[in-house]
């Protein structure tokens, strides 16, 4: 506590006669002003003190969930340069991609057996040419418009079609 009144005294020249006529003369008037501002002074310490004290604490608490985030992901772009002691900022190539071609793009052979349930159809399927089913798996699975898998096939789509019906009786 003396530490603290030297402080004050030390921090304003009002201080030093406040405290002359409030002690040594016992006025109190200038004694209740005094205290006043000692009150003040020890209330912006104490502030000051809060403040810091939190900073420190919350800088700390973010480091640590830094740290536990590095831990846990591993993965950075970002990479600390040795040479400049500075974070320096990979970047990955982003090529564009088509998410619907990639999700229908051809997975090799397809069993027809997990696509369709009914025991006709699949008979049907079976008897036809790989160029046939090649045809229904565009047009069906993929969605896509028979017209243009005609073009790009250089085949009517007709032909497997009808053959298809045909076999599941006219459905």
């Amino acid at each position: 506590m003396d530490h603290l009144a030297k402080k004050f005294l030390e921090e304003d020249a009002t201080n030093k006669d406040l405290y002359v006529q409030g002690i040594i003369f016992k006025n109190d008037s200038f004694l209740d002003v005094l205290n006043q501002k000692f009150n003040d002074y020890l209330f912006r310490i104490n502030l000051y003190s809060y403040i810091k004290k939190t900073i420190f604490y919350v800088a700390r608490d973010l480091k640590q969930r830094e740290n536990a985030l590095r831990e846990k992901e591993g993965l950075y772009l970002n990479v600390l340069d040795a040479d400049f002691e500075e974070e320096k900022i990979n970047t990955i190539a982003d090529a564009p991609m088509d998410f619907a071609e990639e999700i229908y793009k051809d997975q090799g052979d397809i069993d027809y057996k997990e696509l369709f349930t009914d025991k006709e159809v699949l008979e049907a399927i079976s008897t036809l040419t790989d160029r046939q089913k090649q045809i229904i798996h565009e047009c069906i699975i993929k969605n896509r418009e028979e017209e243009m898998v005609a073009k790009e096939l250089g085949i009517t789509k007709q032909a497997a079609l009808s053959k298809l019906r045909k076999q599941i009786g006219g459905k």
